[in-house]
């Protein structure tokens, strides 16, 4: 089945053609996109935009400490995950190698997901 872009190309019986001597670039509109309309900015316009930047600027600073804060609840509980998990990966190893080998498995596998929790 043949698609439309392989079909050969009709030729245009009255094709506009520039005159002899004529050059072709010119033949052509220039491209040039369309602007687009703006309202026009009043200062109202104006003095709201400064007013949101205002309310925007104070709320960065009143829950700054407050983000802060979390930030570092955040990172103080990923560390104590990645250390607890490191520590029930090597007590699974442990146990692996001993006769309790049935519980060190899950031990290691628990420990590793925990792990792989906080990483990521």
């Amino acid at each position: 089945m043949k698609q439309a872009q392989y079909a050969p190309p009709k030729a245009a019986r009255f094709a506009k053609r520039p005159p002899a001597g004529f050059p072709e670039a010119l033949s052509y509109p220039a491209y040039a996109p369309a602007a687009r309309v703006r309202a026009g900015r009043g200062p109202g316009r104006l003095a709201w935009g400064l007013v949101a930047g205002l309310f925007r600027l104070a709320w960065f600073v009143v829950t700054l400490p407050i983000r802060l804060v979390l930030l570092v609840i955040n990172l103080v509980g990923r560390l104590t995950g990645i250390a607890v998990g490191f520590g029930m990966m090597v007590v699974g190893m442990a146990l692996c190698i001993s006769p309790f080998f049935i519980v060190g498995v899950p031990v290691f596998v628990i420990g590793l997901l925990l792990t792989m929790r906080c990483l990521g």
